[in-house]
């Protein structure tokens, strides 16, 4: 019997022990990272907003929301300080910012807007009394946070939560720089005084990146040049050649080199220098895959294996995200999270995790190319200029001219530019002739779409 009960006062306190261990999670967020793949970051997020008792900074690209945007005013009403500063600028492709932004105002918390150049592309908020800062590349929509179906349906993220002081001061101080800033922002709403620094200006934690006070690829190139064995990316998009430059020079030094990217970004007809990048890593050797799941890679993170170093934030591979854009990024250097992004990344290269995540990269052909002139079974003088639209996607083409119904290739790889008029002049012509022309748009990629024969006389 003394056995027996021994037994079950051991149970007994095995399962206060595992009660005790497991409770402050459910009242605390992370500290860490949260992957929205198949964890619930929402959860934390808004634990983090109930429990807040001194004040809450946070500003954002977007918030779709309205969880968010109730527990912010909820804590308002409630006493505590809320600023918030915001981009009513996302509302023409986000807009159900807008609800959101109204409902904010609408409850008298103050707010202030860029209204520069460059948008505001943050997605950070300070917790005061916890001194917890959250941060990453979530937009605060309800499908960034939240997976439909672990593994299946989600999208791809970097979220921290960090009670790292160093770097919750450093979050704290910059948020002060941009809220009194009057020369790239304005008052938005329910601003009685004039925007006053509410924390002491504490050094800058030295892993942290703030464009665009700072050059986020001027810092990545240093390190990418600066790696010995291996490079794996995450990155939603790519139009600054200079992040894939770099790419393509280590693969050239035989570091291998895998990434991982958006398939709507490669024919998103607004970025047409995502594809063109990609295409030419993928011909440099880069190995490159591609999200199969539902959802969308929104994921912006560089490993680099012998600096065990990971880079993440809010900062894509392009040239505004590195010098004209509020940003934040951080160059971590701890094993800990490396070893953390490591598994991540594995996973969701191999699909291990029992679903497709990811597939092999296939380029794909430009557009049809569109003819200009000459017309096609004209009359022309001896010098003639052919000119053409390349089609989208094209930043090569083939000329093919000749006197044969069939001509000849004449010109291979010529530079052109996608969406813009591309001209080549032809040799001085014989007169009394008929000589026929087509053109084949390339990718980076040396996929091909061919226009048709078209024929002219002299």
């Amino acid at each position: 019997m003394g056995l027996r009960a021994n037994r079950v006062a051991s149970c007994f306190l095995a399962l206060i022990l595992a009660c005790f261990v497991w409770r402050p999670a459910t009242v605390r967020a992370l500290e860490g990272f949260c992957d929205p793949s198949f964890q619930d970051c929402r959860a934390s997020l808004l634990q983090l907003i109930a429990n807040e008792r001194v004040g809450i900074d946070i500003a954002f690209w977007f918030m779709e929301d309205a969880r968010y945007t109730t527990a912010l005013i909820n804590k308002f009403k409630s006493g505590v300080p809320v600023r918030v500063v915001v981009d009513p600028r996302a509302n023409v492709k986000n807009p159900l910012n807008a609800y959101r932004l109204a409902e904010l105002a609408a409850a008298g918390i103050p707010m202030r807007q860029r209204t520069t150049s460059g948008i505001l592309h943050w997605k950070a908020a300070i917790f005061v009394g916890q001194g917890t800062v959250q941060f990453g590349g979530a937009n605060y929509s309800a499908w960034a946070w939240v997976p439909a179906s672990p593994y299946q349906n989600y999208t791809d993220e970097v979220i921290r939560f960090t009670e790292n002081a160093s770097v919750v001061n450093t979050f704290m101080t910059r948020f002060d720089d941009v809220w009194t800033n009057q020369t790239a922002y304005q008052d938005y709403a329910n601003i009685l005084t004039p925007p006053a620094r509410r924390y002491p200006a504490y050094p800058k934690d030295p892993s942290l990146n703030f464009p665009p006070m700072e050059d986020y690829a001027a810092r990545a190139l240093k390190q990418y040049n600066a790696e010995t064995s291996r490079i794996d990316v995450i990155m939603y998009r790519i139009t600054d050649r200079r992040h894939a430059d770099a790419m393509i020079a280590a693969v050239r030094r035989g570091i291998p080199v895998r990434l991982i990217t958006e398939p709507t970004s490669y024919r998103d007809p607004n970025y047409i220098w995502h594809s063109w990048n990609i295409d030419r890593m993928y011909m440099a050797g880069v190995q490159i895959k591609q999200r199969q799941h539902a959802g969308l890679n929104h994921g912006k993170l560089v490993l680099l294996y012998a600096l065990t170093m990971s880079i993440f934030g809010s900062s894509n591979w392009t040239t505004a995200s590195s010098s004209s854009q509020e940003e934040h990024n951080q160059f971590l250097v701890d094993a800990t999270a490396f070893s953390y992004f490591q598994q991540q990344f594995l996973r969701k290269w191999n699909n291990s995790a029992g679903f497709v995540e990811n597939v092999p990269f296939v380029p794909r052909s430009p557009g049809t190319p569109t003819y200009v002139g000459p017309a096609d079974v004209t009359r022309q003088s001896t010098a003639v200029r052919l000119t053409w639209m390349p089609g989208k996607w094209a930043h090569k083409a083939d000329i093919y001219f000749g006197t044969s119904p069939t001509p000849p290739l004449l010109a291979a790889d010529v530079p052109v530019a996608p969406q813009s008029t591309a001209s080549y002049t032809l040799p001085t012509l014989q007169p009394g002739r008929t000589y026929y022309w087509k053109i084949v748009s390339k990718t980076m990629a040396n996929k091909t779409k061919a226009g048709p024969i078209w024929s002219f006389g002299t």
